[in-house]
């Protein structure tokens, strides 16, 4: 029953966000919300409501990854002499699911001044290029963050 209200929530947030109540948005968010709904409930060792909490918290926390990324590069913008301090860093992986690591490296790739580069072949180091931040233990703690967040419903 928690499942059908969830789908019809998303369903209709997503006609709202577009901008328009139709039949076709209605369908296309029903059906992101049953995606969404499948990545939740793929492993039964966490019930539901963990999991779809988890994913609330992942997006909170991500939209404020992504304020804190676009405030380092706009104040680089706009100052006179930036500095840029680009690095190639290696980040340790806890995540073993090809799509939890593929998560990972688009919503790192999301963040301005990030960029995954690629995966170790075992799958235990993800190797991206970041700029912004002087101190290299800053910028793999911003994706060991986000990767922590991603445990916490997939893998």
């Amino acid at each position: 029953m928690l499942e059908l209200l969830i789908i019809i929530l998303i369903s209709l947030l997503w006609s709202l966000f577009l901008g328009e109540l139709s039949l076709f948005n209605l369908t296309v968010g029903a059906l992101l919300a049953l995606l969404l709904l499948s990545v939740i409930q793929r492993e039964q060792e966490h019930n539901f409501s963990q999991r779809f909490r988890a994913v609330l918290f992942f997006v909170y926390r991500f939209f404020i990854e992504l304020f804190m990324a676009n405030l380092v590069i706009a104040r680089l913008a706009f100052s006179a002499r930036p500095k840029f301090n680009p690095h190639v860093i290696a980040v340790p992986l806890k995540l073993e699911s090809d799509a939890a690591i593929s998560l990972l490296a688009a919503t790192i790739t999301l963040l301005p001044g990030t960029v995954a580069m690629g995966v170790s072949e075992d799958k235990s180091l993800l190797y991206a290029h970041a700029m912004g931040e002087a101190d290299v233990a800053k910028a793999k703690d911003s994706i060991t963050r986000i990767e922590t967040l991603i445990l916490g419903f997939m893998n």
